[in-house]
């Protein structure tokens, strides 16, 4: 199986393509990527079997990073299998990775342990979900329902990122990205920037 590896984090690149090679000839590495710009080089030149990325990717233009990014995966490479490997673990965003087209979500902390048995349940046409992500899947997101946009919103803002710079990495207006970061402040009745860094801290937005 050809397969291509994109973290912005060397350490991570690191042990996931040992984790790879600890499976002998299964595995042919054709490409590692550290930034959304490598990763559409790579998969221009480099065909492969499976994609394996993190979410939160560095990059210059709005579509190579998060659910942008993965969008334009599925919209150029549509048969291409997704396996995203993340410490994220929003409900909103993991949904909203789904609907991306997203084939398999890994924690990273369960890296080892669950890798082989996601690339197996891809394999086998089915989608697999980390075991934390699925408790927190059905257990719902208990402090307000947002959606994936609003959660991407709320995530790029505790990261310190300016509306205006959310609606260019976007592709939205201010208006809709203002509109989206009160809206989902009003969901989750916080006041406050500080109470919106603690709320994406304390619900696997960072």
């Amino acid at each position: 199986m050809r397969v291509i590896i994109s973290d912005d984090h060397p350490v991570v690149l690191m042990g996931l393509k040992a984790a790879l090679q600890g499976y002998g000839d299964r595995f042919h590495i054709v490409g590692e990527a550290r930034s959304g710009k490598e990763l559409f080089a790579l998969l221009e030149r480099e065909p492969c079997d499976l994609l394996i990325t993190d979410f939160a990717m560095p990059g210059e233009n709005p579509d190579e990073d998060g659910l942008a990014m993965l969008a334009r995966v599925r919209e150029h490479w549509p048969q291409l299998p997704v396996l995203v490997l993340t410490m994220l673990s929003n409900p909103a965003l993991v949904q909203g990775m789904l609907g991306a087209g997203v084939r398999g979500v890994v924690d990273k902390m369960a890296m080892t342990r669950e890798l082989m048995l996601a690339i197996d349940v891809i394999k086998a046409g089915r989608v697999y979900l980390s075991e934390r992500t699925r408790r927190q899947l059905e257990g719902g997101d208990e402090t307000g329902a947002l959606s994936p946009r609003e959660a991407e919103v709320v995530r790029f803002l505790a990261q310190g990122v300016t509306v205006s710079e959310i609606a260019r990495r976007t592709g939205r207006s201010v208006k809709t990205i203002s509109q989206q970061k009160r809206d989902a402040m009003r969901k989750l009745g916080l006041e406050g920037d500080k109470q919106l860094f603690d709320y994406a801290r304390s619900n696997g937005l960072l």
